[in-house]
């Protein structure tokens, strides 16, 4: 049994979050449920193996060894039943800086990159940063429940001049963990018009109530057209150690990868990333059941409240990721209004908006946190709307 509920006060440890969260809701006394990192402390065999490295006394260059990639693969096989041994593995600083690098190392100036809106803000930044062309395949919100739009993505896909598609799976922020025929469907697309899949599955054991992962490279077929992104950074807390695991079939692709990698020097493995990784790889899958408990209760509760006492706003369902997706449309203000009504009342949550012109008017909620927390966002959420005084939310 482990500790989700004891706060811990991250003030002053230069947490971008928490250091940096704007200014009206700096010392509100509750945490910003914004960037996605947790408000957990991590797995104790976790800082047990982090201590135990500081103690040796030396930090020096570290690499994927065999200790390393035996941790990983035997994550990957019990977890997701997929074998990746036989992949070139390539470690990055992280899977954003490694979507950068396959925008850079896989497309020209100028080509197109398809990525499915509202998705991750980082996806539209990776491509405009090194000069290529979005390519939006909006996801379409179903009665509340996203779903993929094939005919647009065949269409979208079938000009010369579009290269990569950026999955993300599970998705971020709506949440859906896709299914092996909906990822089938996509991947056929994308062969048949020669476009490479970069599969983003940072959040790949973050699952809700029974849904299961499909590592995209286990579909027959899909591997060798298809470059598979993991960490342990949002499963185990571990962004601040900066490492990923970036896993590719096709030996042509690794090579363009890692030269463009080595020319930054961004491949090491940094020394208590490695450490970590090998514990929580080896040592911490109950903790992970439980902190996905631990958020799809919070769910729960979310989506239980918004039921009760606002029941002009819904959530998307939960499947994957600890990111709620709330849907405040009904509220009928812009992006600015809405987003000054959360923060004026203590709030900050990440704007939908920022995920892409669809997602207006959303709102995207980090739930891992104590449940105390959530219960006095949510408190707060309700003050910031009956401040309102909308008329037509009176029945």
């Amino acid at each position: 049994m482990y500790d989700f509920t004891t706060p811990i006060d991250r003030t002053g440890t230069g947490s971008i979050k928490i250091d940096f969260a704007p200014e009206p809701v700096k010392g509100s006394g509750l945490v910003p449920l914004t960037i996605a990192d947790q408000e957990f402390a991590v797995a104790p065999p976790i800082r047990e193996a982090i201590k135990a490295a500081a103690d040796r006394g030396i930090f020096g260059y570290t690499y994927a060894d065999k200790a390393y990639r035996s941790a990983v693969n035997g994550w990957m096989m019990r977890r997701h039943n997929w074998d990746p041994s036989g992949f070139k593995l390539v470690t990055t600083t992280g899977v954003v800086p490694a979507l950068s690098l396959a925008v850079a190392a896989f497309t020209e100036p100028g080509e197109g990159v398809v990525i499915q809106s509202p998705v991750y803000m980082q996806f539209a930044h990776a491509v405009r940063i090194n000069g290529r062309r979005i390519v939006e395949n909006p996801l379409k919100n179903v009665n509340g429940r996203y779903e993929m739009d094939y005919e647009d993505l065949d269409e979208k896909t079938r000009p010369d001049d579009v290269k990569l598609f950026l999955l993300c799976s599970p998705h971020n922020p709506v949440g859906r963990v896709w299914s092996r025929e909906e990822l089938t469907r996509l991947g056929e697309i994308c062969i048949r018009n020669n476009v490479l899949i970069i599969a983003d599955e940072i959040h790949n054991d973050l699952l809700m109530n029974g849904a299961q992962h499909t590592v995209f490279a286990s579909i027959p077929g899909m591997a060798e057209h298809s470059v598979t992104c993991t960490a342990v950074s949002k499963t185990f807390n571990l962004a601040g150690l900066g490492c990923s695991n970036i896993f590719f079939a096709d030996p042509s692709l690794s090579e363009k990868f890692k030269s463009l990698s080595d020319r930054f020097g961004s491949g090491l493995v940094p020394y208590f990333a490695r450490a970590a990784t090998i514990a929580a790889y080896e040592e911490s899958a109950g903790w992970v059941d439980e902190l996905n408990d631990a958020v799809y209760k919070n769910f729960l509760t979310l989506k239980a409240f918004i039921a009760k006492e606002l029941p002009m706003l819904s959530v998307t369902e939960l499947e994957g990721t600890y990111l709620a997706w709330v849907d405040m449309r009904a509220l009928g203000l812009d992006n600015k209004a809405l987003e000054k009504l959360t923060l004026d009342h203590g709030l900050a949550l990440d704007e939908g908006y920022l995920f892409g012109e669809n997602g207006s008017g959303f709102e995207r909620w980090n739930l891992a946190l104590p449940a105390a927390q959530l219960d006095k966002a949510l408190s707060r959420l309700k003050a910031a709307v009956d401040s309102l005084k909308l008329s037509s939310f009176d029945a």
